[in-house]
């Protein structure tokens, strides 16, 4: 598992991706970020271009051929606010690829992002105890260069990439940099003033507030149904039902599209 350390360019960022270990292939950048976590200062980067045993949230899958695909995970000293760490990774993803490609990215809460009712990019946060205190890993795969048909023959009709939306897919390393450019800043304002101070910027990014939503459990069983009315300042989705919203933190959801089908 060769890497190399080399600073990224563009990169404005003050903590954030410092160090960063760029792999040519690598099982997981989360993974290999957990297994050395406690010996990486805050901040440290692991990115690929050719991750071959990723996984996404409820343990599934996800895999792309080399060069198809963005893999990239940071670590967070201390791990205060990792429960919100999704969130505004989700923000700054949009942000980034909105800047990068000129078209509109928006999140299903509470971090998968979306453009043209197609998944783009998923985002894994995974907290790592410690008896002397912790750190977190946030992990954010974003697919690039892949085709329909490619999603197709996979199984996965919902899924796209970003040359499928915008026509063209920008530098992988300039990704890389405008998303850590952009995350810095939020993860400062989370810790000095709370998830209040970002959850409006949060809320018009979310694909999912304004509509019907299926509250599903880890195993598939149908939980809750309602309207998503919002997002509450811990981060769970507000679900009306009828009889008031209710906070959602756990479980699957599934947002009904436009033309009525669950994505």
């Amino acid at each position: 598992m060769n890497h190399q350390i080399r600073e990224i360019k563009g990169l404005t960022a003050r903590e954030l991706g410092k160090p960063a270990y760029y792999f040519e292939s690598v099982g997981s950048t989360n993974t290999w970020l957990k297994e050395n976590g406690a010996k990486l200062p805050h901040g440290t980067l692991c990115w690929t271009g050719y991750q071959t045993s990723g996984r996404g949230r409820l343990g599934r899958v996800w895999h792309a051929d080399a060069g198809r695909s963005l893999s990239m995970s940071l670590l967070f000293k201390p791990s205060y606010s990792a429960a919100l760490l999704p969130l505004i990774c989700g923000i700054a993803v949009s942000q980034a690829l909105c800047m990068l490609t000129g078209r509109y990215y928006q999140i299903k809460w509470p971090n998968d992002i979306i453009c043209r009712d197609l998944k783009i990019c998923g985002i894994l946060c995974e907290n790592c105890l410690l008896p002397h205190g912790g750190y977190a890993v946030a992990g954010i795969g974003i697919n690039l260069l892949q085709t329909g048909e490619e999603f197709k023959k996979r199984g996965l009709p919902n899924a796209g990439s970003v040359y499928m939306v915008s026509g063209r897919a920008p530098d992988m390393e300039h990704l890389v940099a405008s998303i850590i450019n952009k995350l810095e800043p939020l993860w400062q304002i989370l810790n000095q003033d709370g998830f209040s101070a970002l959850k409006s910027q949060y809320e018009k990014l979310c694909i999912t507030v304004g509509r019907e939503v299926s509250v599903l459990s880890p195993d598939g069983r149908l939980q809750r149904k309602g309207l998503a009315v919002g997002i509450a300042e811990d981060g769970s989705l507000l679900v009306d039902s009828g009889n008031g919203p209710i906070g959602v933190k756990a479980g699957e959801v599934s947002v009904r599209g436009p033309d009525g089908n669950l994505f």
